[in-house]
């Protein structure tokens, strides 16, 4: 049985991690062979494999980026709860502050 309290808290850190931002934290949700799949808007996924690749996108988006970035975590509900397996979907709301006004930039699933 999945502990659901701690794929919660680690869903949350991760948007925390990403806006305050801590790359280490970012790459170590991952297993070294792990894999982290991205599409924006309607766009082709794009594959990343690997810890090490995971990080160089969070380093290089973070080094990219001159505003603030709030990561909004909601809605999180589980589904599909085998013995060793359970998918977690929750909605992302991206926030930006850049000189002083509050942009949403983005809504997505995660």
């Amino acid at each position: 049985m999945a502990d659901k309290q701690a794929i919660t808290e680690l869903l949350n850190k991760g948007g925390w991690a990403y806006d305050t931002p801590d790359v280490e934290f970012l790459a170590d949700m991952f297993t070294e062979d792990g894999k982290f799949d991205l599409q924006i808007q309607k766009n082709d996924v794009i594959n990343f494999a690997g810890r090490a690749n995971i990080r160089s996108l969070y380093e290089n988006s973070l080094a990219t980026q001159t505003d603030q970035r709030r990561h909004v975590v909601t809605n999180l509900f589980f589904s599909d709860e085998t013995d060793n397996s359970i998918t977690a979907t929750s909605y992302l709301v991206l926030i930006a502050i850049a000189e002083g006004k509050l942009n949403v930039l983005s809504t997505g699933v995660y």
